[in-house]
């Protein structure tokens, strides 16, 4: 843990939380919550950083991220269909052991995997043509972050005034997602897990022709339970993980320091 004083530290890496505003005492001065990845020579080679705390990365982002792909671990709820065009789909979830909670954030990951030669559509595309696309649905209180993409290489086609967006070989959708306090009544209502449908819709193509377009729907089972909750009446029951969190004389001391430190300020 550092004392930063002031943030100059945060300031000089870059990573002030500019959300929070000088007036928001005494919270102005805190960075974004996240990592920065560094190799066996020191050397910065990622940063993740989030929003806010809550939604913080997992451990699994970190390791992915130094793997430099994406590998479901053996816990991760997945899915998967197999068409006879030989197209796999495949989707499952990343980060917390597979594990879903009231805020931190998990990543769904939808991958294909394309035989040699095939290939499917990002937007936009000619009319009579289906672009890749893909929707997920589950129980209230899960928010979805937009679909991370992987890049796309373009591709002419006889007749198309502007080369088509495609992707080929193995393609990962990601789409980071938490679940905010709405989402604590499935909680105490669950039987400990809670159902997700992935469909996807995609057109494949190869050089010569194009097949039909497809709809496909993937449905995982996710495992869902509570975090570290404070110690009211009847969370010892629902949760293994309740704790004290009286924090009024730190808040306190807090909010004087930052007083202090606004009127020499403005002296």
């Amino acid at each position: 843990m550092l004392s930063d004083v002031g943030s100059e530290v945060i300031r000089r890496y870059d990573v002030l939380n500019t959300i929070v505003q000088p007036n928001d005492v005494p919270f102005y001065g805190i960075p974004f919550p996240g990592f920065f990845l560094l190799d066996e020579d020191g050397v910065i080679v990622d940063k993740i950083f989030n929003r806010h705390l809550a939604h913080r990365e997992g451990i699994e982002r970190i390791l992915d991220s130094f793997r430099g792909r994406i590998e479901p671990g053996s816990d991760d709820p997945s899915g998967s269909a197999r068409e006879d065009d030989g197209i796999e789909i495949t989707a499952f979830v990343r980060g917390g052991g597979g594990v879903l909670k009231l805020g931190p954030l998990r990543r769904l990951v939808v991958r294909f995997e394309l035989p040699h030669g095939l290939h499917i559509y990002d937007r936009p595309v000619p009319e009579g043509m289906v672009a890749t696309s893909i929707e997920v649905t589950g129980p209230d209180g899960l928010r979805y972050d937009p679909i991370q993409s992987p890049p796309t290489v373009p591709l002419a086609l006889p007749g198309v005034d502007q080369p088509l967006q495609v992707w080929s070989g193995t393609v990962d959708f990601v789409i980071p997602f938490f679940a905010n306090s709405e989402f604590a009544r499935a909680l105490f209502t669950n039987d400990g897990s809670v159902a997700l449908e992935v469909n996807v819709r995609y057109q494949a193509c190869d050089d010569e022709q194009c097949f039909l377009p497809k709809t496909r729907t993937i449905s995982l089972d996710v495992p869902v339970e509570f975090g570290v909750m404070p110690a009211f009446a009847g969370m010892k029951d629902k949760s293994p993980n309740v704790v004290g969190m009286d924090s009024t004389a730190h808040m306190q001391r807090l909010f004087q320091r930052k007083a202090a430190e606004l009127d020499s300020g403005s002296s």
